[in-house]
């Protein structure tokens, strides 16, 4: 069927595709200039753990109680620093032949010339990096072209956090699990039970809008969830004879790729979600996510509410990786998008792609 043949034209929208690969691999580099999660901070102790950011091999490590972000890679003879160890707190040292560097990344010792200790010129590249919201934050380049993501309900007193670390790896692209959040119509199909009720599959009304770093999104009345009483659905969380439950919904995109979900029940119990793909490569991510709620045992946190995380995220880990082509172009003459359904996911894609061509040469 062409969009001629269609007996409402006026309800979708489709163009020729504008941008090939060339145009996705700007936008590949335009996340660059952007805050990635690339570890989470409780993972990192007293030893170094090894980080991928964009193809590049990172080390995390602490030093003098700072958290660094380093190249993988000691100036000497290429060795990895990641599976090196911390000397004294302050120094991490090379595995190969004991070289060590301060919270600078400057070379401190060569323990074969020790004569030379504070006169050396090597050193290995130190990434702008941050603590904040449970995980350990990295860019890199110098200058963010956006500030980190606000995420105050991380400090919310009354909830209790907990890292969702991922179950695998995605073979996709960042853009193409963003625009699966933002994604309202396909709740209630492929998480029939748990997002949504297959049997009411219509979009409620939303706004969205830019403001600022964020691309916001506002619905305009509550959203009916069916949710099967038998089930764990919602990580723990009592559930009403009535097998629907009733919440309201507030999400973002910090551009380009953190997105944030706050759910207010109608009982007044919260639930909270930070997840960010961070691209490993062009074609491939690691979810980074923090859930917290203010309801059930805290001491079966992990068990519920990261199950819960876990459950909805392998129910979108084999459509997201089907979806062909690959890339994200601006507009797919494959593909249809229905006027008000598709409205977050089709700004999310303009917007990324002014990012792209601004910043991805």
């Amino acid at each position: 069927m062409t969009l001629t043949d269609l007996p409402d034209e006026s309800a979708f929208t489709s163009r020729v595709n504008e941008f090939n690969a060339d145009g996705e691999a700007r936008i590949y580099r335009s996340l660059r200039h952007f805050w990635h999660p690339v570890a989470y901070a409780e993972d990192l102790g007293d030893t170094p753990i090894r980080a991928t950011l964009m193809g590049q091999q990172l080390v995390v490590v602490r030093l003098d109680g700072e958290v660094c972000v380093f190249d993988d890679l000691c100036a000497h003879r290429g060795s990895a620093l990641s599976i090196g160890a911390v000397i004294g707190g302050r120094e991490l040292q090379c595995p190969y032949h004991g070289w060590q560097y301060d919270s600078s990344g400057r070379c401190t010792l060569a323990p074969q010339r020790p004569d030379l200790a504070g006169h050396l010129r090597a050193g290995v590249h130190k990434y702008l990096s941050a603590e904040r919201y449970g995980l350990i934050w990295a860019c890199l380049v110098d200058e963010p072209y956006y500030p980190l993501p606000e995420y105050p309900q991380f400090d919310d007193p009354g909830l209790h956090h907990i890292a969702c670390r991922p179950l695998t790896d995605w073979e996709c692209s960042a853009p193409r699990r963003v625009e699966n959040y933002t994604d309202y119509s396909h709740f209630a199909i492929l998480h029939d039970g748990y997002l949504g009720d297959a049997t009411q599959p219509a979009v409620p009304g939303h706004d969205v809008w830019r403001d600022e770093n964020r691309l916001e999104n506002l619905q305009d009345k509550k959203t009916l969830v069916r949710v099967p009483v038998d089930s764990a659905a919602w990580g723990g969380k009592d559930l009403p004879e009535d097998p629907y439950v009733y919440f309201s919904i507030d999400w973002r995109v910090f551009m380009p790729l953190t997105c944030m979900l706050n759910i207010v029940f109608s009982d007044g119990n919260k639930y909270n979600l930070l997840f960010h793909p961070t691209p490993l490569g062009p074609r491939s991510i690691r979810n980074f996510t923090i859930a917290g709620r203010d309801f059930g045992d805290p001491a079966k946190a992990d068990e519920e509410l990261g199950g819960f995380v876990h459950f909805i995220y392998e129910q979108d880990r084999p459509v997201v990786e089907s979806q062909r082509p690959e890339e994200l172009p601006e507009d797919l003459s494959e593909e249809m998008h229905l006027k008000g359904v598709d409205k977050y996911s089709i700004e999310y894609r303009r917007w990324l792609f002014e990012l792209g061509e601004k910043l991805g040469s």
